[in-house]
């Protein structure tokens, strides 16, 4: 009796524990912003925390989502429109509905939310995005208990499945690695946390991108060959031949029906609201491979177009940004092609929606 008294006085005091620190917003407070789930924390932070004034724009999506709204903003006062964005390197479309829930909870605070998405065609991946294990480590902070059982069963992995539903009851194990390196180096971690709630926003708002470029290099599609300059990073050269010269993935339809659930999902959520959803296909990179995926007419985002408030931007809108100088690797925007490419966005949203009532 006295041992299972002090079990059970144990499970209740590490229960307690575990929920007083990791399930309430204590934690995300001091997470280290470098890492994943401190990234995805300081990026929604931002936008939850940015004043807004007049009808909102929101852009999101990964890496490639490279909106700069500081430019777009510039012209507000002919647009009458303000643009944020809460694009996220790494940050997949399972991710996207998580963070826009967040960012958006009574889905009316914009009048638009633009999704930057790879292809309108599904194009298939390598990979199996259902078992995307950075998702968990992303989203942590903001799943809820009520979460564990959709959340965990959209993966494909068991192993996986197990792995998110254990993370979401108990989210230090999620939080392990980050908080044993808040134990090693707690001063320099509540200083880098608080002059990142202080200074991020500014950080991101002014980013410029960087000036490197592929303009040097040159593709023969004819011999399948790559022609790098002599003192191109290897690295970079065997991305670029990896994504431009490798076979492409077998047609299965997984990319098809992970895409349609997840933008599903974000369309459920503005169903009711007044958002529009406008989709765009990014610019593909700096070489365009003559051998495309082949037209899906019933895509997820073909189908989701014929929904009320639902737009597609033409899939060839930024053709133009498709030039090997405006791409600074094989397929990330450099920063001088992140100029027109925000304002193309800015102009293109403004027409679709036209003047703020």
């Amino acid at each position: 009796m006295r041992a299972a008294s002090v079990l059970f006085a144990s499970v209740i005091a590490f229960a307690a524990i575990e929920g007083a620190v990791f399930h309430t917003g204590l934690y995300p407070w001091i997470l280290n912003p470098d890492a994943s789930t401190g990234y995805v924390e300081t990026i929604l932070r931002n936008e939850i925390k940015r004043p807004k004034t007049g009808p909102q724009i929101l852009g999101i999506g990964d890496s490639r989502m490279l909106l700069l709204p500081r430019l777009s903003n510039r012209h507000t006062a002919e647009t009458g429109y303000t643009f944020g964005t809460i694009a996220t390197a790494g940050a997949s479309p399972r991710a996207w509905y998580y963070m826009l829930r967040d960012a958006d909870p009574t889905s009316r605070r914009y009048r638009a939310i633009v999704i930057a998405v790879e292809s309108y065609d599904d194009a298939e991946r390598w990979n199996d995005e259902n078992d995307n294990n950075e998702d968990l480590s992303y989203l942590i902070a903001r799943l809820q208990l009520s979460d564990w059982w959709e959340f965990s069963r959209s993966y494909h992995d068991p192993d996986w499945q197990w792995k998110a539903a254990r993370g979401i009851f108990l989210k230090g194990l999620v939080y392990k690695r980050d908080f044993q390196d808040l134990l090693l180096h707690p001063r320099s971690r509540l200083r880098y946390a608080k002059l990142n709630r202080r200074d991020a926003f500014s950080w991101n708002y002014n980013y410029d991108g960087p000036p490197d470029t592929l303009a040097d290099f040159h593709v023969d599609w004819a011999a399948k060959t790559l022609i790098a300059p002599p003192n191109a990073d290897p690295g970079l050269v065997q991305k670029l031949k990896f994504r431009l010269l490798d076979p492409l993935p077998a047609e299965t339809g997984n990319e098809s029906r992970y895409l349609t659930h997840w933008l599903g999902k974000i369309y459920e959520h503005y169903r009711s609201s007044p958002t529009r959803l406008i989709f765009l296909r990014l610019p593909r990179g700096g070489f365009v491979r003559p051998d495309q995926p082949r037209y899906n007419p019933h895509s997820s985002v073909r189908d989701l177009s014929m929904e009320p408030n639902v737009t597609l931007i033409d899939e060839h809108f930024f053709d133009s940004l498709e030039k090997p100088e405006f791409f600074r690797d094989e397929m990330h925007l450099n920063g001088p092609g992140m100029v027109p490419f925000s304002l193309m966005i800015t102009q293109e949203v403004s027409r679709i929606l036209g003047p703020p009532r």
